[in-house]
């Protein structure tokens, strides 16, 4: 039941009533700005009570019409509207009851059926019921603002709502956007035409605020004009702007548009920073997002020589294993046959040490951050100078007690209860690669020791331990899984549904990129290009095999060395991944079906040649994807692809591959989950076929297969369990015969 019992309201109030009074969008803004302009003729700017608003029009009407100008008509006839509007009992009573209070997802329900036509409203009102359900509660007890709604919508999966496409979730989400709106005190818009009712002093900072935006940037003028707007609804002058206010401002702004929406409000928070220093007014000023590393950068001629010199003498003699060593190297020319001694090879008598270029990077940045930990903790008197200083206990705790204060300030910033006992895996593996480096250049072991031991303090992959017969300690570690970020994302797959949408994706993705065919348009954008690509991977993936990321961007597809190789027509063709090119060196080789055939002709003579013009790839580019990176990681960390011959990073690839997948999909993934969603698939079907699952994922070991899937396995003997034993107690339960006998009694 609505509270009634408040019948006064302001200028204000009777605007938010328009807002929720059908009407033409159109007719809506017109009737808006004449209340505003009206207001401003009786009051120069400020808020008046809606009852003295209205009584003017209802007075004497010859002096008002000649003081409003050529448009007195039209502003007269619609503040008519708005006097009709505000009549209404319901929607007033609804505006009046939500002023100065949070408003809920029951307001929104009770907004959407005052504002929305009958059908509309009814499927709002059950939309936003399901998002209540969807979060165990009921509407009137989920703010409904954008800053608290929005992370809910961007989490949703159809089944949240009680829909099985990633359409009809697009439409409920949408309506519940548009209930939300309805009660959103922070939803303001940006057009131009709103800022005309700001007050002279809001009206002349805007000015120039908007005179440092290029024509361009259509947006930032938004945001702008947004901020002036914002603060005058809240009766702030711009010297009286604070900075809770500012705060509220960009986390609305942040909540209701997009990722890329935040670069934009940067350069809008840079802006105001500059004009307000400019024009000495005493307002707050935007706290611009800075660096968000765990630990800050260093650059690396900062550190010291003594260290620095140890550790470029350590990276010297690394090399990557696979295909650093150039075979030439191994040849003698005193040897007749050309082959000289293979018994040993150039890597093991000058030294070399198998690592993986990252593995080479991660070492020295361990180096790095500790020193510079270190070089800024006040309770490290010493200061390191060579690398035997890294390993002393003071710097260890200076470098984990500055990874602890960072995560605690992320946790704190997102309204979250820090925990002091629980580890990071961060710290853990810094002081392990510092180790390794200590280990690599044969420190002595009473300085490697203590480091070891910490390790193991601070591993959380340890849980326990026990003292073995021998009287030394053995630690218990969990078991190996798959991270918590992809377990999350391979859990919705649960559903029947969500699989039976990401079956449907490659062909949904290939429809969505088609479009300018069926439109009858010469050549394909390079968005539609991107879709295609998607279509592509998602096509491969499914039923070629499941390739890695690194893979999988560096496929060649011309050339002599190409790893795809297709029929001139229709037919079955080729994928052939060399074994020095895989991570674990072992080589796939599988076939290609006819339909994959067919898309893959398709995307490289329509969709490749917008990507390789883009990327100003060479015509005789090899690479399915043709971009910019140039690494070649077969031959080794000096090998590398000329300039416009080179693939699109795997990063970029993954980054589109995942918003193309959430928007036309509503599936959240990426190009490495879709290397266990075939693990997931075959367990499902058969949880013995964990050789299976090795073959078609390419592990080298069985032991990886059963490691990353042991949680998948056990789920799915658990259910293979319970069948057995429902089948064995109806078995055992048929052969039982209930008898009751029933004892009479005898009369005495």
């Amino acid at each position: 039941m609505l509270d009634t019992t408040h019948v006064s309201g302001t200028t204000a109030d009777v605007i938010s009533v328009v807002r929720l009074t059908p009407m033409n969008a159109g007719t809506r803004v017109q009737t808006i700005t004449s209340v505003r302009a009206f207001r401003e003729h009786l009051t120069g700017g400020p808020e008046m009570s809606a009852e003295a608003f209205f009584q003017v029009i209802d007075g004497p009407m010859s002096d008002l019409r000649s003081q409003l100008g050529p448009r007195h008509v039209q502003i007269i006839s619609d503040v008519g509207r708005a006097k009709r509007a505000w009549s209404d009992p319901f929607r007033r009573d609804l505006v009046l009851r939500m002023r100065g209070q949070l408003p809920t997802l029951k307001d929104a329900q009770e907004a959407a059926q005052a504002s929305f036509k009958s059908d509309q409203a009814k499927r709002t009102i059950e939309a936003l019921h399901q998002l209540a359900l969807s979060r165990a509660t009921t509407p009137d007890n989920i703010i409904a603002t954008a800053v608290v709604i929005e992370p809910l919508l961007r989490t949703l999966i159809p089944e949240d709502l009680g829909v099985h496409t990633a359409k009809s979730l697009s439409n409920k989400i949408s309506q519940i956007r548009a209930a939300v709106k309805l009660v959103d005190p922070n939803a303001i818009s940006g057009r131009e035409a709103d800022v005309k009712g700001l007050p002279e002093v809001w009206q002349a900072l805007l000015k120039e605020l908007l005179s440092k935006v290029p024509d361009h940037a259509k947006s930032v003028k938004a945001v702008l004009r947004r901020l002036a707007l914002s603060a005058d609804r809240d009766a702030l002058l711009p010297r009286q702007v604070h900075a809770a206010f500012l705060k509220n401002f960009v986390a609305y702004e942040a909540a209701t548009k997009s990722d890329s929406h935040k670069e934009k409000l940067r350069s809008a928070g840079r802006i105001w920073n500059e004009e307000i220093l400019r024009a000495g007014l005493e307002a707050a000023r935007f706290q611009l997002a800075g660096n968000s590393r765990r630990l800050p950068d260093v650059a690396w001629k900062d550190v010291p020589e003594g260290i620095r010199a140890r550790m470029d003498a350590l990276t010297d003699r690394m090399v990557a294993p696979q295909g650093e060593e150039d075979w030439s190297s191994f040849i003698e020319d005193t040897d007749d046959l050309g082959l000289g001694d293979l018994t040993t090879s150039p890597a093991a008598s000058e030294g070399k040490i198998p690592r993986e270029p990252g593995t080479q990077r991660n070492l020295r940045n361990a180096v790095k951050r500790v020193w510079h930990a270190a070089q800024t903790d006040p309770a490290v008197k010493t200061k390191p100078q060579q690398l035997e200083d890294l390993f002393r206990q003071d710097c260890l705790l200076a470098t984990i007690g500055a990874i602890r204060k960072k995560r605690q300030g992320r946790v704190d910033a997102k309204g979250q209860k820090w925990d002091d006992h629980k580890k990071g895996r961060y710290e853990c593996s810094l002081v392990q690669a510092l180790y390794s480096v200590g280990k690599s250049c044969a420190l002595t072991e009473d300085i490697l020791e203590p480091v070891r031991a910490l390790t193991l303090k601070l591993d959380p992959s340890i849980v326990g331990s026990k003292v073995k017969p021998d009287g030394k300690l053995r630690y218990i570690y969990e078991e190996r899984k798959i991270g918590k970020h992809h377990e999350s994302m391979l859990r919705q797959f649960n559903e029947a549904s969500a699989l039976s949408r990401w079956f449907k994706a490659p062909q949904v993705l290939w429809a969505q990129a088609e479009k300018w065919a069926r439109e009858g348009k010469k050549a394909p954008t390079l968005a539609q290009a991107a879709l295609a690509r998607s279509a592509v991977i998602a096509q491969l993936e499914q039923r070629v095999t499941p390739m890695r990321r690194a893979n999988l961007a560096r496929l060649r597809a011309f050339g002599d060395e190409r790893h795809l190789s297709l029929p001139i027509g229709a037919g079955e063709g080729t994928l052939i991944l060399p074994a020095a090119e895989m991570k674990n060196l072992r080589s796939v080789y599988v076939s290609i079906d006819p339909e994959t055939v067919r898309m893959l002709q398709r995307f490289i003579a329509i969709y490749r040649p917008v990507f390789a013009k883009n990327a100003n790839a060479h015509p005789e580019n090899e690479h399915l994807f043709p971009g910019t990176a140039d690494a070649r990681k077969e031959h080794g960390e000096t090998g590398g692809y000329a300039a416009g011959f080179g693939y699109m990073t795997k990063e970029k690839l993954c980054q589109r591959f995942r918003e193309h997948i959430w928007k036309h999909c509503q599936l959240r993934m990426d190009l490495q989950v879709m290397r266990h969603i075939a693990g997931k698939v075959i367990l499902d079907m058969d949880p013995s076929a964990m050789g299976l699952v090795q073959e078609v994922l390419g592990h080298k070991r069985i032991e990886t297969t059963m490691s990353y899937y042991a949680e998948v396995s056990k789920i799915i003997a658990q259910k293979n369990y319970l069948q057995l034993l429902d089948q064995y107690t109806r078995r055992v339960m048929s052969h039982v015969d209930f008898r009751i006998e029933i004892e009479q009694e005898k009369g005495d």
